[in-house]
Parts: C-alpha cells; structure tokens; sequence
C-alpha cells in the first residue's frame, strides 16, 4: 500500500524530505509534500525540485541484482511552472539508453497532470572519468583562502536546508574598487554554500549574535540560531551528497544580481527617494541570499545544469566532499544580460579546493522601475 504525506515534512531529515516512493518501473512519487522557500512565495522552492527529479533518475537506475545505482554526469533542468506545497510530486521516467557504463533519463515531474519541471539526466558507473569535458582554467576562489574557517563569516539557514556563509565584500561592494574597472560579466561573486541536515546526537542549534551594515552604512546587530556543520548529521545514503549539491545549487544565484550591478541595496537611495528602511535588502540578507532580489527585480529561473566531475561516491583523488559537514565554495559569474533575461554560471569548490561540479542557470530578472540608475557605471 503506498503512503505518502500531504501534510509537513515529519522531521528536519534532508533524506526523508526528498524521499521517493517507487510505484512502478518508470513512475515515482514524493513520500512528502515540497516546502516554499518563504511563506510569502509563489510556489515551491526550485532546489527542492532539482533535487528530488534528480533522486529519482539515480534511483531509476537500481540494478535488480546488485543494488548498485550509478551516479549522475550531468543534469539538465527546464521549470515550466511553479509548483505547490500542498501535493507530492510525480515522476514519470522515460528510460532513453542503459547499458553497462551509462545511462540516459528523460523525467516529466507533475502535479494532478499540470507539468511542473523537465530534465534531462545522464549519469555514469561509479570509477568512470566524467563524460563531459571540465573546464580546467577555473582556478579555485581566493576565498577560501582569505577566510579558511568559514564559520566566522556572516551565516544564514534558509529553505529548509540550505546554508551560507559571506564575507563583507559580499555585503559592500565599495570594499572590491578593483571591480570598477571590470564589465559586469567579469565579476566574481563567492560565498560558501553547504546543506543543514539534522543535529548530531546531543547538540543543539547555537545562537549567534552578527551585525550588517544597512543600506546607509549603519551597522545593525542582531540575533539567530545556526546549526554549525559539525553538528550536522551527515547524509546516510552517499548518494544524497549528489542530491544535496542540486539542493544547493539554486540558493544563492541569479538572485544576487544587484551585488554585481553595484547598486545600493536600498534602492530608494539609487532613485534620490528618502531612505526606507522596510525597502533595504540587507535586511533580507540576514535570512536568506535566495530572496536578495524581490526590491530590485523579479527573478524567475527558467533552466537550470549541473556537471557533476568527481568519479565516485568517497573518491580517493581529492573530490570528496560531505555535503552536510563540508563549506563548499560557490563562486560565479552573470555572463549575461539581455531583455530581461540573465546568464549566470558558477564552479562549486570543496574543502581540498578541487572543482566538484559546474552550475549554469538562465531566468528572468525583470528590473523594478528606476533599477540600475547607475547602470552605466556597472557596465551593462
């Protein structure tokens, strides 16, 4: 008998939040409902979605006879509409190749028949060298070398499971001048992502006094609870590390656009308005990086990739990584932007500072009215 949930997710669990149920060969089901990023928001959190279709063509690849699954090579992602949190998801698969090395899924994800995402996964036998060819010119971000222990950067947990942490670069763009000479598609923007599983037998979520300076350069204190990843529980099942770098992925993107056009995070102060507090993003800073945008423009993704480049689950060539425990480093540029559409590709770095996987997404950034007054010196 299939039980699935309509209801919240029964606990904090990474795993059990993106479960699936199985209900034939080339038909899943979410074990639970997916969450919004905010309550406020349209529909599901996206990352939710690349997450769980990503489970699902991974498990779509369950050998019968050894129980051995392969791991994903590429992903390739297109959102049609959003989704709600009040339905499971359904998976239908269509199995396009398998044989000994690799194997190709196409994967509608639905809702009472209203299409919600389509992907394109290919994935490999665990020990192959990646199918695609990385791009070897990527050097790793200098921030993981100017700040070695993460934790002591601003932190925020958000969307259920997703967590990051920034510098004050990240907050002020006047404290990287160097970056004014620069087009704004040569703009770096880096911050250390991770995932929030649940706490470690005995520990607790800390709580953590910080302070960002406002829009006018007033800093303001302030007070929430983290889980440090050490006291997060790592994934059981290895191949929800692959799974929670989809998670991941999405939650500090196109969204952060105004750091790179050099825009003040108010922008009432761009327009010459009067300073309004309730209108001020760094405000929004302090819960989540995925809502940077909504004062400054509407950002919807359109599609979403992800080339995976390490060869197996715990490899031994310095691509590890555990996605609950580990601050991997995001960095990324907007490559492009053009009639409200917007390029953005990013490199995710781990603890050893070898590239772990390549991340491209295309959206929507609609710019509000009087946005970008000062476009001309970010060099659209």
């Amino acid at each position: 008998m299939l039980v699935v949930s309509a209801g919240e997710n029964p606990r904090p669990d990474f795993e059990e939040s993106l479960r699936v149920v199985k209900i034939d060969d080339t038909h899943y089901v979410g074990a639970h409902c997916l969450r919004k990023p905010a309550t406020m928001a349209r529909g599901i959190y996206g990352g939710h979605m690349i997450a769980q279709s990503l489970l699902v063509a991974i498990e779509s690849t369950r050998s019968e006879t050894t129980n051995e699954v392969m791991i994903p090579d590429s992903y390739h992602s297109f959102f049609i509409n959003a989704g709600n949190n009040k339905t499971p998801m359904e998976y239908e698969v269509l199995k396009l190749y398998d044989d000994e090395f690799m194997s190709k899924r196409s994967i509608v994800v639905s809702q009472h028949g209203k299409n919600r995402l389509t992907c394109l996964v290919l994935l490999r036998r665990q020990g192959m060298k990646p199918l695609h060819k990385m791009e070897e010119s990527i050097s790793p971000p200098d921030i993981q070398t100017r700040h070695p222990d993460p934790d002591k950067l601003h932190q925020v947990q958000h969307t259920d499971f997703c967590r990051n942490a920034f510098d004050d670069d990240f907050v002020d763009y006047r404290r990287t001048p160097e970056e004014n000479k620069l087009h704004f598609a040569e703009r770096w923007i880096s911050v250390f992502t991770g995932l929030k599983n649940i706490p470690e037998p005995g520990t607790k979520y800390e709580k953590v006094k910080d302070s960002l300076p406002d829009a006018l350069g007033n800093v303001q204190k302030f007070e929430h609870e983290i889980l440090r990843p050490k006291n997060s529980q790592s994934v059981k099942n290895p191949i929800y590390n692959y799974v929670g770098l989809g998670e991941i992925s999405d939650s500090s993107f196109i969204t952060t656009m105004a750091r790179v056009l050099h825009i003040p995070w108010a922008p009432s102060i761009e327009l010459g308005h009067e300073y309004d507090p309730d209108r001020d993003a760094t405000y929004l800073m302090r819960s989540s990086l995925n809502a940077l945008h909504i004062l400054h423009y509407n950002a919807m993704s359109l599609d979403h990739h992800i080339y995976f480049h390490n060869t197996e689950y715990e490899p031994t060539d310095g691509t590890a990584f555990d996605i609950s425990k580990d601050w991997l480093a995001f960095s990324y540029q907007m490559k492009r932007y053009s009639n409200s559409r917007i390029l953005a590709r990013g490199y995710m770095f781990n603890e050893n500072r070898k590239c772990i996987a390549t991340v491209i997404q295309e959206g929507l950034a609609i710019l509000q009215d009087g946005v970008t007054a000062t476009a001309d010196k970010a060099r659209l």
